[in-house]
């Protein structure tokens, strides 16, 4: 085993969340090694940008780029319900984009690189810990084991949940959400709407849990998703090409119609048990972000949005660690702010699948619709004293009472 370096923050991953954290301990003065399994670019679902991550990648300086790869403008998301009808549109107040996530997530590292944050290609394989404190991993590459020394590790693995799988993060623990399985693939000829929504998002459903998106990710090619309930998944399909097919013929007639002339690009996938939460994601040296530590539900495309937004929080928060020799207040914090904007964002998505048509009608009041449409722009860390979050909370309490008591 090689001799060890030190930084002061190691992050495991370059997605989103790890770029982010990355370039914001960079800025604060921090040196930072990130270490990253996959050769990129790498697909990766997760296509689809809220309007409050559009505002990070502007405060980046990276619109113009953005621009210049042939991302698709995202002027809203329609929702259409199971008789196809529209039941609502979401308009996007901050201008953002649909993306191809193998070119998005390396304009990021890219970025991080200019920051002058470390690259290393290579499998993190264990923690190093000293006195019951994290202060570095152990990682594969080259064919060699290596040692790394940092003041604090920053688990940015995504869904491969790395510090949890260690047993140094909490237990992998199913959410609301986590009985679907995903189905995803790429087509072009797809027909779209007429412009200046023809790069929309589109969502269909036929009844809770039982949805497709369609999302432009480049001027010829879109993403379909079909995302159905385990059990239906298993009986009725071997594989995604079933999913897809069955998808395609019972959630709306509206995917029949738009894809009828499209072609496949590449293999379809599928994603099972997506929805979870891990708790503790913060300790002594280390703390989690983004999936790492929790995903809900896809339908309305938090998790590049989040991942970034608890990047650029940890970091202010590893920041006050280091300078203050306090490895509790500032990643407590982080935690309370993180947990009460999921929570947020939780209960959002569950009153949609609770009562969709009442949705709709919120979207329609004069006095909420200002604050569904924030709230779905990806504003849910940032809402003190709004009322919609507080009407979609008593909602859900009421129905869990009622369920509870048969």
């Amino acid at each position: 085993m090689n001799a060890f370096k030190s930084y002061d923050v190691v992050i495991i991953g370059s997605g989103p969340a790890g770029s982010l954290c990355g370039i914001e301990c960079r800025k604060k003065g921090l040196s930072v090694l990130c270490i990253e399994k996959d050769e990129f670019p790498r697909f990766h679902i997760g296509e689809s940008l809220t309007g409050n991550a559009g505002q990070i990648i502007r405060d980046l300086g990276l619109a113009e780029e953005m621009e210049a790869a042939g991302f698709p403008d995202k002027p809203g998301v329609n929702v259409i319900g199971s008789l196809s009808k529209n039941e609502f549109f979401i308009p996007i107040l901050a201008p953002t984009w649909q993306v191809r996530r193998s070119d998005f997530d390396t304009m990021l590292k890219r970025r991080a690189l200019e920051h002058g944050v470390e690259y290393q290609q290579g499998i993190v394989k264990d923690v190093i810990k000293h006195e019951g404190k994290v202060v570095g991993a152990i990682y594969k590459a080259d064919d060699m084991e290596h040692q790394v020394r940092s003041k604090v590790l920053v688990d940015a693995s995504g869904q491969n949940t790395f510090l949890s799988r260690k047993g140094i993060a909490g237990k992998r623990e199913i959410e609301f959400f986590s009985q679907q399985i995903a189905s995803f693939a790429h087509y072009k000829g797809v027909e779209r709407d007429l412009p200046p929504f023809s790069t929309n998002t589109t969502i269909l459903y036929s009844k809770q849990y039982h949805w497709s998106w369609i999302i432009p990710i480049s001027p010829d090619t879109d993403s379909l998703g079909i995302v159905i309930p385990k059990d239906l998944y298993y009986k009725e399909c071997k594989n995604p090409d079933d999913a897809i097919a069955w998808g395609m013929e019972n959630i709306s007639p509206e995917i029949r119609r738009r894809f009828q002339n499209a072609e496949r690009i590449g293999d379809s996938q599928s994603m099972a048990d997506f929805s979870y939460r891990i708790e503790p994601f913060v300790g002594d040296g280390w703390l989690c972000i983004g999936d790492a530590h929790r995903f809900l539900d896809p339908i309305f495309s938090y998790g590049v949005s989040f991942a970034m937004k608890e990047g650029i929080r940890a970091a202010d928060a590893i920041k006050q660690a280091i300078d203050g020799n306090d490895w509790k207040t500032p990643f407590y914090a982080y935690r309370d702010w993180s947990n009460g904007g999921q929570q947020i964002a939780a209960d959002l998505i569950r009153y949609f699948w609770i009562y969709p048509i009442f949705f709709g009608y919120q979207m329609q009041n004069p006095d909420l619709r200002d604050e569904v449409i924030r709230l779905l722009g990806g504003c849910c860390f940032d809402c003190e004293g709004w009322k919609a979050p507080t009407i979609f909370r008593n909602a859900i309490e009421e129905y869990d009472r009622k369920q509870m008591a048969g």
